[in-house]
């Protein structure tokens, strides 16, 4: 059994986890036991109900992770390490009731636990670069927000009408504070609570939704970027006798400068978000994408296209560009059209196979240099 067949039915694992925990939470939910926990001078109560909230939250959440770890990285495998101990923990406080069941998926959660730790050499993707600074701050503050209204919530409970004495309720008294909703159905009696609650609803308004946008803004960027490069494409498929670049680099910018001034139309698939967006306020059409996707390469009809320019200044990458035009076009059918821009002329004969049009830049620049001598 192959790496990805074993990856795949480690997810269903832990699908099937997260299934059994909802259930498990589902099937607490109707209990109205209460749990009371003292330490020190502290009371803490919660009910059933909230443990069962929290179980079935937290099963939820296992599925999503279960998710990301098809992406074989280093954070997917943490937020599931984190996930399933507060999974552990859910079941250890519930286990008074239907422990045959919580002993069930504890001995489950461990199995999948150690499974991944056999396994944990696979997951090297590193998240550095999806998780900024701003980013992690902004979790942060949100974690420090939310366990700040919750914990003040509760200890400062008996200076609420009602009081507030369990989780659920300091929860929601939080998150109504936060969002400024308030609906008045608890109230702020003494003047320490008045303040607690005014310092929650600060946060909420100059940190919390602060932090939210920053999580979400990317989100909504992707997803409308992704929506303007299908309408781009679409466009594209009414075009005829045009220009398609595949990468860009600086070698050819005057000779699009020259064709667009001509009039042609001009096609440029660029990766680097900030080089796209130059182009475009040059007046150039681009699509933010990898030109070695084959699914993009797949979305343009190439007998329409006048040329098909590789330009980037890597030569491995348009290694990559050539081999995948390779699998989209059939052999031989766009040789003419389809030339590839060779920056180190050590790497010309790599190119040869693949019977494309070759223009090697290094002896370009030394015949212009001996043309001047």
């Amino acid at each position: 059994m192959d790496g990805r067949k074993q990856g795949f039915g480690i997810n269903i694992l832990i699908f099937c986890l997260g299934l059994f925990t909802i259930f498990l939470g589902a099937l607490r939910a109707p209990s109205t036991y209460l749990y009371s926990f003292h330490f020190l001078d502290f009371q803490l109560n919660f009910s059933q109900r909230t443990l069962s909230f929290l179980t079935i939250f937290d099963g939820f959440f296992l599925i999503i992770v279960g998710y990301l770890l098809r992406q074989k990285t280093r954070g997917a495998l943490r937020t599931f390490a984190v996930a399933a101990t507060f999974s552990a923990l859910l079941n250890l406080l519930g286990g008074t009731r239907y422990y045959h069941l919580t002993l069930t998926g504890a001995a489950f959660g461990l199995i999948i636990i150690l499974l991944l730790y056999r396994r944990r050499r696979e997951y090297v993707i590193t998240t550095a670069a999806r998780w900024g600074s701003e980013v992690v701050v902004a979790l942060i503050t949100i974690i420090f927000t939310v366990s700040y209204g919750v914990s003040g919530s509760l200890l400062l409970g008996d200076q609420f009408s009602p009081q507030i004495t369990s989780l659920g309720n300091a929860l929601y008294f939080t998150g109504e504070t936060v969002t400024t909703l308030g609906f008045g159905d608890i109230l702020p009696v003494t003047l320490t609570a008045k303040m607690f609650t005014i310092s929650i609803a600060v946060l909420g308004i100059a940190i919390f939704f602060g932090s939210m946008s920053i999580l979400i803004a990317p989100i909504i960027e992707r997803r409308v970027g992704g929506v303007v490069n299908r309408m781009e494409k679409r466009q594209l498929e009414s075009l005829s006798d045009y220009i398609l670049i595949l990468g860009y680099s600086t070698f050819i910018h005057e000779y699009l400068i020259r064709k667009k001034n001509e009039g042609k139309p001009i096609i440029i698939i660029e990766k680097n978000e900030a080089v796209a967006s130059k182009l475009r306020a040059e007046g150039f059409t681009v699509l933010n994408q990898n030109a070695d996707d084959e699914g993009v390469l797949g979305s343009f009809k190439l007998s329409n296209a006048s040329r098909v320019l590789v330009a980037s200044a890597d030569d491995g990458y348009n290694l990559l560009i050539v081999a995948a035009l390779g699998q989209v076009a059939p052999k031989g059918a766009y040789s003419s059209k389809i030339t590839v821009l060779v920056s180190n002329a050590s790497n010309v004969n790599k190119f040869r196979i693949f019977g494309y049009v070759i223009f090697d830049l290094s002896q370009v620049i030394s015949s212009s240099l001996e043309s001047q001598t």
